[in-house]
């Protein structure tokens, strides 16, 4: 169910999107908005991705903040992830997200919620303490850099405060952005390059 605010607008056009890639859902493709801003994640990364994850996903409580086209998140729920919960700001994008849930049947193994990933992040520690796996795409351009640089300094706090919070983050990012190699308690421990396109990974270091 899509959560935050008060009133629906009619349903945004959607279009054929990405396919998932792997686990229970591949090959399905998920419906995405019409929208010349939104970037969403590709099937390269998004298994390269996976594939680096392995066997961490399996089980985990995720979040995939800046959902967008909520990919990342539909793809770990594919792959065995027990609950995934979609942030993004656009009320439209999020509207989607749930209709792709529900297209796959999943609806009862999600939250989607309409907010500001800094403002989520901010007002729901506890249920971000509950994910071990915390994906985060914002877009390339304008405050997209901006933003991914702040969610990822405001996990690395949260991380320090909770010492028994344990999370695998993974940023996707344009290349010409230079993401910290240490932020609170997290540290960056692998990144991977696919084009423009720049995974990195952060984790607890004892």
């Amino acid at each position: 169910m899509v959560s935050a605010g008060s009133r629906r607008p009619s349903r945004p056009r959607a279009t054929a999107g990405a396919r998932v890639t792997g686990g229970e859902a591949a090959g399905r493709r998920l419906l995405t908005e019409m929208a010349p801003d939104l970037r969403a994640t590709t099937g390269l990364v998004r298994a390269a991705c996976f594939n680096i994850l392995g066997e961490q996903v399996v089980g985990a409580r995720v979040v995939d903040l800046c959902a967008g086209a909520g990919s990342l998140g539909i793809e770990a729920l594919s792959r065995g992830a027990g609950h995934a919960t979609f942030v993004e700001v656009q009320r439209g994008r999020a509207q989607v997200i749930e209709a792709n849930l529900a297209s796959l049947h999943w609806a009862d193994r999600a939250e989607v919620v309409v907010s500001d990933a800094t403002h989520w992040i901010r007002v729901e520690p506890l249920k971000l303490q509950e994910c071990r796996l915390v994906f985060l795409d914002p877009p390339y351009r304008e405050a997209g850099p901006q933003l991914c640089l702040d969610v990822l300094r405001l996990l690395g706090k949260l991380a320090e405060e909770e010492g028994g919070w344990d999370p695998r983050v993974v940023a996707e990012h344009h290349r010409d952005l230079s993401v910290p190699a240490q932020v609170g308690a997290l540290n960056c421990v692998r990144t991977a390059r696919y084009g423009t396109t720049v995974l990195s990974f952060y984790r607890r270091l004892p």
